[in-house]
């Protein structure tokens, strides 16, 4: 009790100033404990987010953003799509597709390599006519044999693949899908061109930076744009030589052979590419239209452009120049690789047995030819042309059956691959 009544002294000698100063103090105290945030603060303390939700958060972020870039580069090649089918659909030289379609895969994937590739049907290869980001020592032409790697796979299997699909079959069928020959190929993505069941070439494209959830399908339509592209030009070129084709041989004639070879000079005057013509004619062709009687000559100059016909590839361009001579386009092709082509022909028509070619002089019908390359040989129609004939001349001079090069008349042999290199796109 004496305690009580001291303190009660003791306060009420406290001055004015004093109380004032320990209302405000304890004001003070009261709304610091009470903040939020502060230790001593319960019922409104912020809630401390978990790690998980943080990294939730920012995957979600991660997520939208990817999307919305994805959307970009959809709404970006969709709205370039109805020009680009247009485009691609109105092209009748068959070698302006593959272009083409590089430039659209490159628009929506932004790879570092693509490749395409068409088949060859005459030796059921697929050959390399488009590419982008390949190494130099890897040229335009390039062979793939069906079956082969996972671009040759893919060709045979007629479906679009990405690296999990190859991974996947290799390990469930032990399929051999890595091959040597292809180590600077970046197959990532993988989708064949076919038309009515038939393979007609194979897009592959390798260091993809811009991924889409459904990309295999997206490849896939860019894939299909080109077969019916080239199943359009196909029917064109179909057209094109029936209102231009010899009737008895069905090759091309004189007057439309003329127009494309200055066609093809321009091109490759612009493009910095060869090209070369091979030109022969049947030996002893007179002999042997004496001797069997017109009819069956007329059946052996039938039945050689169809083997020319089955011997070139679907960019060169065949013809009847006039009797028994025969003559050939050979584009991107120097005068090496002509040589080459020359020599396959003529071996087909040596040993095909026509009726009754013993008969003949040689024992077997026979051609003689030459090969000339633009620009080495000649720059127009006409001096190339000219060049051809006179190797044919000396073919005939030297025992016929065989094939001779035109002698340079610009350059030499060994600068022509420097000055001229097919161009790769």
């Amino acid at each position: 009790m004496y305690s009580i009544n001291e303190a009660l002294a003791t306060l009420r000698g406290v001055p004015p100033w004093g109380w004032a100063c320990g209302i405000v103090g304890a004001l003070f105290v009261g709304w610091l404990l009470g903040r939020p945030g502060s230790r001593g603060s319960t019922s409104r303390r912020r809630p401390l987010r978990p790690e998980g939700d943080v990294t939730a958060l920012r995957d979600l972020k991660a997520t939208v953003a990817r999307l919305e870039a994805e959307n970009t580069a959809l709404s970006s090649f969709f709205l370039l799509l109805p020009d680009f089918t247009k485009e691609i659909n109105s092209r009748m030289d068959r070698r302006a597709i593959a272009p083409l379609l590089a430039k659209i895969t490159e628009r929506l994937f932004a790879p570092t390599q693509v490749l395409l590739f068409l088949l060859d049907d005459r030796v059921n290869t697929l050959i390399l006519v488009q590419q982008r980001g390949l190494a130099e020592d890897v040229k335009i032409g390039f062979q793939v044999k069906m079956g082969e790697g996972r671009i040759g796979w893919v060709a045979q299997h007629k479906v679009p693949m990405d690296t999990n699909d190859f991974i996947r079959e290799m390990r469930q069928s032990g399929a051999s899908l890595e091959v040597p020959a292809h180590f600077r190929f970046k197959t990532e993505l993988c989708a064949p061109m076919v038309h009515e069941g038939r393979v007609l070439g194979v897009i592959s494209v390798g260091g993809v930076t811009r991924h889409y959830k459904y990309e295999k399908t997206l490849l896939n339509l860019i894939a299909d744009l080109g077969s019916i592209a080239l199943h359009n030009n196909h029917l064109f070129s179909q057209v094109q030589e029936m209102a231009n084709s010899d009737g008895l041989t069905k090759l091309f004639n004189k007057r439309f052979f003329m127009s494309q070879l200055s066609e093809e000079i321009l091109r490759a005057e612009a493009g910095h590419y060869p090209v070369s013509v091979f030109i022969f004619d049947l030996d002893h062709f007179k002999h042997y239209n004496d001797t069997q009687g017109h009819q069956a000559g007329d059946e052996v100059l039938k039945v050689t452009g169809q083997i020319l016909r089955e011997m070139v590839r679907p960019d060169d361009t065949p013809a009847r120049y006039g009797g028994e001579e025969f003559i050939v386009i050979l584009p991107q092709t120097p005068k090496d690789g002509g040589m080459v082509a020359a020599e396959r022909i003529r071996v087909r028509v040596a040993e095909h047995p026509y009726p009754n070619r013993e008969s003949q002089p040689l024992k077997v019908v026979s051609l003689s030819g030459g090969v000339a390359t633009f620009p080495d040989d000649g720059r127009s129609s006409t001096d190339l042309i000219a060049s051809a004939d006179a190797a044919l001349y000396r073919a005939k001079q030297a025992g016929r059956n065989r094939v001779m090069r035109a002698e340079t008349k610009y350059f030499s042999d060994g600068n022509e691959d420097a000055y001229y290199k097919v161009n790769n796109g």
